[in-house]
């Protein structure tokens, strides 16, 4: 376990990202990088190209992991540590394509998934969240993926087009985004109206959404018209707190 004083974790960019959340149910507040979460996502970043590949999408080529973390609010400060893995699970409520079944992801090895720099990345995340108060609980899940394209065949979500996942905070860092056109992010509220569309570029680029005031899509990952090969990678964060179920 490691544990991380809130005045560590930028508490005004977290201040701002929670009151994001709370207004418009998504922020794109940018991290705060040290060295740890630096190294960790160089890390991440070198380790997309040893994926396995996602057996459940048969749609282009998708690859990806799974490590399970727990995040615990304490007086001032958040706990991260390893849990258990299992068999990842979405009600075919939300996912119309792949839903209702177990899916069984390899994890990272513990040399990469538990270093400091990944747990306190899951803290910089949890301090945002608006219910990120002294007793607070979060079972977190990480997935590492990356979506493939090659000409004439993208690399979709799923499920594709607009849609929920049944967990409360979702958040996407960035790994790579090479030779790709697409990718494009976009959210809207529970009205249908559209709120944000984005393509994030960069390493380390982030964003976070309230599952339950959004809907959001990923626009299919393509090349561009210069390259024979496109990939996007990512660090995926779902955080759901102990104890909830979605009602939506």
């Amino acid at each position: 376990m490691n544990k991380f004083d809130f005045d560590d974790l930028a508490p005004q960019r977290a201040l701002e990202a929670r009151c994001e959340l709370v207004e418009k149910a998504y922020t794109r507040t940018p991290l705060c990088l040290d060295r740890e979460v630096a190294a960790a996502l160089s890390q991440m970043s070198a380790h997309a190209w040893n994926l396995a590949r996602d057996q459940a999408y048969g749609d282009g080529a998708r690859f990806r992991s799974l490590n399970r973390y727990k995040a615990r609010i304490v007086d001032g400060a958040i706990e991260v540590s390893p849990s258990q893995n299992s068999p990842y699970f979405q009600s075919s409520k939300y996912n119309s394509t792949l839903g209702g079944q177990a899916r069984n992801y390899a994890p990272l090895a513990a040399d990469l998934a538990y270093t400091p720099g990944v747990h306190r990345l899951i803290a910089q995340l949890a301090a945002r969240l608006p219910l990120s108060q002294p007793g607070q609980s979060y079972n977190v899940n990480l997935h590492l993926m990356r979506f493939s394209a090659s000409p004439g065949m993208p690399c979709d979500t799923s499920p594709p087009g607009f849609h929920k996942d049944g967990e409360k905070y979702i958040s996407v860092v960035l790994l790579a985004y090479c030779g790709a056109d697409g990718g494009r992010v976009s959210i809207r509220d529970n009205e249908r109206n559209d709120q944000a569309s984005f393509t994030m570029r960069e390493l380390g680029e982030c964003y976070i959404i309230d599952d339950e005031f959004v809907w959001h899509k990923l626009s299919p990952v393509k090349v561009n018209g210069y390259s024979s090969f496109a990939f996007r990678d990512l660090m995926l964060f779902d955080f759901i707190p102990e104890g909830w179920q979605p009602t939506y």
